[in-house]
């Protein structure tokens, strides 16, 4: 059994994933999170996505810190216009970050670099996942492109998440790993036949 492996079944007896079942988000950020956990074993993960949100966020904290320090050691009629101009930037930066949520980030959930043993990038792989309002469908989109460029495959699935919950809402990791790694086997079978 190699290294890979023994990580791989060792994730998979952590502590078991719990939740509400009939709760469509619930479900959907823990089947995400799983997807993340599964190809992380595999991939180099990128956080670029959440590096950007991250610094958004921040970026409002401390805009919000500072406009409360100003009228805090002044007064709140000559804060008014700094207030002003605060929750003006506020709401830009708010409009920035839905933006970069729907037309960049999309529904991306995991961005994973694969390395080869000295480190040399070879290419990127990322996965989209969506569940559509009041249907119990998974949707996993996968998509591989190497470094030079040369070779690209997308491979699409969908699934009732029925087959990966049991009656309590408790997660079967072992099917849903063994569906994770049909589906990127499938994903690199297309991309080497390009």
């Amino acid at each position: 059994m190699s290294e890979h492996d023994t990580q791989k079944d060792a994730s998979s007896e952590s502590e078991p994933v719990q939740i509400t079942k009939y709760d469509g988000t619930q479900v959907k950020n823990a089947l995400d999170d799983e997807v993340r956990r599964y190809y992380a074993l595999s991939f180099e993960q990128g956080h670029l996505h959440t590096d950007i949100k991250l610094l958004l966020g921040y970026f409002s904290a401390a805009l919000a810190a500072g406009a409360f320090a100003y009228e805090y050691y002044t007064s709140f009629e000559v804060a008014k216009p700094m207030v002003a101009v605060s929750v003006g930037v506020y709401w830009v930066t708010q409009l920035i970050l839905f933006c970069y949520t729907t037309f960049v980030e999309k529904n991306e959930i995991f961005i994973g670099y694969k390395n080869d043993k000295s480190g040399q990038r070879l290419g990127i792989m990322t996965a989209a996942s969506k569940v559509e309002k009041y249907s119990s469908d998974y949707h996993l989109t996968l998509k591989y492109t190497d470094q030079r460029g040369s070779a690209h495959a997308q491979h699409q699935f969908t699934k009732s998440v029925a087959a990966w919950f049991t009656e309590d809402g408790t997660l079967d990791k072992a099917a849903f790993d063994k569906d994770l790694e049909q589906h990127v086997t499938a994903l690199f079978h297309h991309a080497h036949q390009d």
